[in-house]
Order: C-alpha cells, then structure tokens, then sequence
C-alpha cells in the first residue's frame, strides 16, 4: 500500500535552516516552561493520596470535591476515572490527617511518659502511621538483677503489651482517642507503631456524612510520601537519560557515527517538545508519562532508523561518495515518505481512539502519544536529517583538513632531507 502513485520530490531539506532555527526556538520556550511555571506533578512525583471511590451515577464532580473540602481535603483534585458510570479518583497532597501541632503534642506526650530519650519518628510514606522508640529505662527492671538478662528479647517482648497500653495513654492525655498502638519489629528494637485514624476512615467517614446512601464504598486508596515521590521523579528522569545514551551507542554502531548525533538530537527535541506542550496543557506529569516518553522515543527512533536506512543504502550504492549529499538525503525522504505517513497516520488514529474512549485513566497517556506521534514524524524529516548533513559536513572538513596537513608534511620531508 502506498499513498502516493509516485516516489514524490518534496525538498525536505531546502529549507532545513528555518525548520532547525524553529525547532530551537520552540524547545527553548520548553525549557523556560519546565523550569517557569515547571511541571504539575503527579502523586507519584511529589506525594500524597489516590483515592478510589465509587458512587451513585447521579453523583456530580462538584459534590464530591465540597465534601472534599468539608473534610479538610482543600488541594483535593477530582475527576472520573474508567468507562464506567460512579468511579471518581479524589487525589490530594496530603499523606496523613495529623498535623504538625499534633504531632508535636504526640512527641510531647511520649516523652513526657517515657523520659526525652524517647524518639518518635514521622517517616513521609507511613501516611496514618509513626513510630515511638523507647528506651531501656522505660521497662520495668524490678526483679532483673542482671541488665545483660534483661536485653534478651524474650524479656522485652513480655513487657510490649504493658508498654504499648502506656503509649495509648500518654497519646489519649494528649487528646489523641483514636489510635491503635502494637509493637513493631523485633523485640530488641523496643519500636512500637501507632496508628492514628487513617485516611481510609476520614474518608469514609466524610462521604458519608456528605451523601449518605449515594456514596457506596473505596475501592482503593494509594499513599505515596513525598520522599519517595521524589526517587521515583529521579528514576524516571534516568529512565530516559539512560534510553537515550543506549540509542546513541546503538546508532553510532548500527551505522556510523554520522547518524548519531542527528538521532538523539531528535529525540530529545520530542521529549523536549512534548513536556512543553504538557505542561501548557497543565496535564499532571506521572510514571504513566515516564511511560509514554519511553513510548515517544522508542517511535520516533524507529521513524528516524528507517529514513537512516534508505540514506546509507543510497549512499553505498554510489559508493560512499556522492556529488550532492543534500540531493541524495532529500531523495531518501522522498523515497521513505508514504511509509513514514501511513505509519504515523495509522498510529495516530489509533491513540486518537484510545484518547475518546479509554477514559480519564489512559487519556493523559494517549495525548502525550498523539503530540509525540506528530513531533516525532516532524524530527525524523526535519531534524534528523538535517543534523546529519552538519556532522556528515563537520567530518569532511576534519578529514580534507588531516589530508591536507599530512600531504603538507610529506611535502617538508624532502626538501628538509
């Protein structure tokens, strides 16, 4: 199948200084974004609470994102997610319902109890969790004539449910009823955790309130704390850094080092792109994104191989050397342009018609795909190429210039002899 009867003669490259300059200047403007305002990220990025709920299909988006904020929930984010009728995802910064002065009165309260070398500890994944670490003085030594005996775990074990009753205590003087205190760990870590009314029962609680028989249930709730958001920000970003210096090694040794640079440089010109406009479009940048780059890179590699293909094919059959590079590589494009936009049509209907009817979960995912489909067909034609135009050039230049020098030393040779 082909889209046009003839090989066409389009000039690609003719004015393959303005697309260039273009491309420059749009992907500057990307940079200036993704520094000013910066990326919207996702939970997954920055932290916090996915929650998953379902409810009568007459409930509206307004409704809940009210009983949102009556909860306390004021940064909440509401929107439907799947095909279905009634599933909403409600995601919100917040990682626990305690708040700084209640956790300074919980550390009060313990150390107060338990003496000021006791420590309690927020970790920023533990969401309705933290964790008291008591010291040995907080046990009982009466009867224990030995210390040494004393640290056997077995020993430290029997006193945990006694300790752990004191916790609760302390933390209910301090105005903290609704905990849940057990040892955690081993015994000789003398650990214990405490878990406060979760997110999940504020939740419950709140919608219920707020709907009353229309709110059904929670399907899933998913807390990630911002320390943890932030790795996984950075292992995405290596995902794609490392992607692109293995495309770069494969394409250096799958053709030459000519076609390299032009190879990467469009692929980091469509991530580049492609972030800008996301972010324009304040869409949420996620590990699902993460996944479409890797997706965008991996399409338009295959795009830019195949041009590449053609070009070292019509190179080798004039020998590697042909009277007008420019004429040969335009030629290339115009031979490889039915398959590159039958290739990218195909696709781009097919992530057009996830993007209607997948719903809001794979909807950001399908839009990054349709802009890295119509950006990566562009690089492929106007970047790619024209980039190995400038290395192909820059090498010649380098080579007729060790020539050059080398026939100027023979040339002393002589006349020094």
């Amino acid at each position: 199948m082909a889209l046009f009867k003839t090989t066409p003669s389009f000039d690609f490259l003719g004015k393959r200084k303005s697309f260039m300059l273009a491309s420059a200047v749009v992907v500057l403007l990307s940079v200036v974004l993704l520094m000013f305002p910066g990326p919207r990220y996702g939970i997954d990025f920055a932290g916090g609470t996915d929650v998953l709920i379902r409810v009568d299909p007459g409930v509206e988006i307004g409704e809940l994102r009210d009983a949102a904020h009556d909860m306390g929930f004021t940064d909440a984010v509401v929107q439907r997610f799947g095909a279905g009728e009634g599933e909403f995802l409600l995601q919100t910064r917040q990682t626990s319902i305690m708040t700084d002065e209640e956790r300074a009165q919980a550390t009060a309260a313990i150390r107060a109890a338990f003496g000021e070398e006791a420590n309690v500890e927020f970790p920023d994944a533990s969401g309705d969790r933290f964790f008291v670490y008591l010291p040995l003085t907080a046990y009982d030594l009466d009867g224990v004539d030995d210390v040494d005996d004393f640290l056997d775990p077995m020993v430290l074990a029997d006193q945990a449910a006694a300790i752990a009753s004191r916790i609760q205590n302390a933390l209910q003087s301090a105005g903290m009823p609704e905990t849940a205190t057990a040892a955690f760990g081993s015994a000789a870590e003398r650990r214990f955790q405490v878990r406060v009314q979760g997110l999940q029962s504020t939740f419950q609680a709140g919608l219920t309130s707020a709907l009353g028989e229309r709110f059904l249930r929670i399907d899933r709730i998913e807390t990630v704390g911002p320390r943890v958001g932030s790795q996984l920000r950075n292992d995405g970003i290596k995902s794609v850094l490392f992607a692109l210096i293995g495309i770069l090694l494969y394409i250096g040794l799958r053709f030459d080092l000519r076609f390299a640079p032009g190879a990467v440089a469009a692929l980091v010109h469509d991530v580049l792109i492609t972030l800008g406009i996301l972010i324009l479009l304040g869409e949420e940048i996620n590990l699902t994104m993460v996944a479409a780059f890797l997706t965008i890179v991996g399409y338009s590699l295959n795009d830019t191989i195949v041009n590449f293909d053609r070009i070292r094919e019509n190179l080798q059959s004039v020998g590697g050397k042909p009277k007008d590079l420019v004429e040969l590589a335009n030629r290339s494009l115009n031979e490889c342009f039915s398959r590159t936009m039958l290739t990218s049509m195909t696709t781009f209907i097919a992530v057009f018609c996830i993007f209607i009817i997948g719903g809001d979960s794979v909807q950001s995912f399908a839009l990054a795909l349709m802009i890295g489909v119509v950006v990566g067909t562009y690089s492929s034609l106007f970047i790619a190429t024209p980039i190995f135009l400038l290395t192909s050039e820059f090498l010649e230049e380098r080579a007729a210039a060790r020539e050059q020098l080398a026939a100027a030393i023979a040339q002393q040779g002589p006349q020094a002899s």
